[in-house]
């Protein structure tokens, strides 16, 4: 079966499902027939889901041989006289050979892109060029969502922004009479500090024998390595970051969030509790992009809850008609969401637009050749410098487990 094939039948049975879903009236339950047929689609989605996810990575992997081949006869053609792009050719000479191998016009071109970080502290390192930078911050999106639907801000610098932070829902005009004036209220706002925490990959090892051979596309092995690193712990802070420590964490939402629900139970989620979670903020954070966010495993549990009339609060998404939802709000995995327990905030719902994801637009890439000389390998250490801040509390509610 095609790939085409593939997908339109895995779209037709979540359109079965679907219609499956609203045949049921409101005044009416969902009979064990129809349950039974939800189940039994529900399981033929999932295993389509599975081939197709399956297909797409052979078809990735079967791309990037085509690009690495691409990138190969690229540098051939600049190694022939095509000037092409200074700064990404620059970037790779000093990847694989270093600054004191590479002739005096790249070794000017990585100069120019080390003064592009002035005021930073990483020395001894130099900026990446942008299209590096962009293919890792790319590849993040794969380890964490809360990233994908927050407000980002990209700033050339790291210096401190004073943010200013609200709550508005108790604030309310008048009605005024002729000629009476006007009384006041003060907006309440309060500032939160802006900053730029920074984030290593930690040092990743590369051999010569990689370097030397101009058939392995370097580039893009330190792309997937850094976003994989940098992207996992970036996710993990946006969610846990507990605004202190040593060295200070940014602010992620469990420390963020004040509004919550409390589940009826600590190892279990109902219905009730996510129309109830729902509800606590106020309305007007419930706009169409509003959304709940919770990890895989939780998702699970979901799956299986139903409404009132028997019928699976999860919806299949319609690629291009319609996305997936739970109980009609779309929603966020998110890994580093924690799990359906005592203590825990296990899912999270509102307008996630509020909450500011701060990134500064420069990576700085250290290459370490005397730490590994005896391993006959060379050392690279990447820098990313974020922060984030909910600019207004009553934007987001938690569901907590006590």
């Amino acid at each position: 079966m095609t790939m085409k094939e593939l997908l339109q039948e895995r779209n037709q049975v979540a359109a079965d499902m679907r219609a499956l879903h609203d045949s049921v009236a409101e005044d009416q339950t969902m009979t064990s027939e129809q349950r039974s047929q939800w189940d039994e689609a529900r399981s033929k989605l999932e295993r389509l889901d599975e081939q197709i996810a399956r297909e797409e990575e052979l078809r990735k992997v079967d791309q990037r041989f085509v690009d690495e081949d691409d990138s190969v006869q690229d540098g051939s053609r600049a190694a022939g006289g095509d000037d092409g792009d200074l700064s990404r050719r620059a970037f790779d000479e000093f990847v694989r050979r270093g600054l004191g191998e590479m002739d005096p016009e790249l070794r000017q071109v990585m100069r120019e892109l080390r003064a592009q970080a002035a005021g930073v502290d990483d020395r001894g390192g130099y900026t990446v060029p942008t299209e590096f930078r962009a293919k890792v911050i790319e590849k993040m999106k794969a380890f964490g969502g809360v990233g994908s639907i927050a407000q980002v801000i990209e700033t050339d610098g790291g210096n401190v922004i004073e943010w200013a932070t609200t709550d508005g829902t108790s604030e309310e005009g008048e009605l005024i009479g002729e000629n009476t004036a006007a009384t006041e209220e003060d907006a309440t706002f309060g500032t939160a500090a802006l900053g730029a925490k920074k984030l290593s990959s930690k040092i990743i090892r590369v051999s010569m024998e990689l370097l030397s051979d101009s058939g392995v596309d370097v580039e893009s092995l330190l792309t997937g390595r850094v976003a994989q690193r940098i992207g996992r712990a970036e996710s993990r802070l946006l969610v846990q970051g507990t605004g202190s420590g040593t060295p200070a964490q940014p602010a992620g939402l469990a420390a963020s969030v004040t509004l919550a629900h409390n589940a009826a139970s600590a190892s279990a989620i109902s219905y009730s509790d996510l129309l109830r979670l729902k509800h606590s903020i106020d309305i007007a954070y419930r706009v169409p992009s509003s959304r709940y966010v919770f990890n895989d495993g939780t998702f699970l549990l979901l799956k299986e809850l139903v409404d009132s009339q028997g019928r699976p609060l999860w919806k299949p998404d319609l690629p291009g008609v319609a996305p997936a939802t739970i109980d009609g709000s779309q929603f966020t995995i998110d890994n580093a969401v924690a799990d359906v327990g005592a203590g825990n905030r296990s899912v999270y719902f509102g307008d996630f637009n509020r909450f500011i994801l701060r990134r500064v637009r420069y990576m700085a890439l250290k290459r370490l050749v005397e730490r590994y000389a005896e391993y006959d390998q060379v050392g690279f250490l990447a820098f990313h410098r974020f922060d984030c801040v909910l600019e207004d509390t009553a934007a987001i509610a938690a569901l907590s487990h006590s």
